[in-house]
């Protein structure tokens, strides 16, 4: 599946666009381990059908299209959705995305780019289709950051500028983050 087909190649270049032809488990190793270094976080590969399912939780097309999105980064405080953001919400600049876009992430949890009460999802719906989703009754925010492979270079920095935000705001204590790698959806077989 082409995600971007009207995509040049210079842009797929700059945005560090790889075509997937199979899921492979050695480079997610990799990049989970790295992260893992540096951040407190837990990692989930999705499998088709939670993929889908997550999708078929929008009410509207333009839901669906949102929750279809290759990049997502998703506040829950308890279980209500608070902030939303996926790549398509992110300003494009020369060498990446500006998840910052609008100054979103300058708050705790960031300013939504679009209006969070507009989804009709939760942190329950999500457990349910995942449920090893880490949650912990002390801990008042989770934070669920959907990526792939195809896409790491923008992956990365959607993550980095979670836990910039985390940080700069003090919540480590307060907040868990989950992973969930799609990239076994976005290849060609899938």
């Amino acid at each position: 599946m082409l995600l971007f087909p009207s995509c040049s190649v210079l842009l797929s270049k700059i945005y560090g666009v790889e075509e997937l032809k199979s899921f492979n488990e050695k480079e997610y190793n990799n990049f989970v381990t790295h992260l893992v270094e540096k951040y407190d976080l837990s990692s989930i590969i999705s499998d088709t059908i939670q993929y889908k399912n997550i999708i078929k939780q929008g009410r509207s097309s333009k839901e669906k299209n949102n929750l279809g999105q290759p990049v997502q980064i998703l506040y829950f405080d308890d279980n209500m959705i608070k902030s939303y953001h996926a790549n398509c919400y992110a300003k494009g600049s020369l060498s990446n995305l500006n998840w910052n876009t609008e100054d979103r992430f300058s708050v705790f949890p960031p300013k939504s780019a679009i209006l969070s009460d507009s989804l009709a999802i939760n942190l329950e719906d999500y457990i349910d289709i995942y449920p090893n989703i880490t949650i912990q009754k002390d801990k008042k925010y989770t934070i669920v950051i959907f990526w792939t492979q195809m896409l790491s270079k923008v992956s990365k920095a959607a993550i980095e500028t979670v836990f910039f935000n985390i940080k700069k705001f003090k919540k480590e204590k307060e907040t868990l983050v989950t992973l969930i790698n799609i990239s076994r959806q976005m290849n060609k077989s899938a």
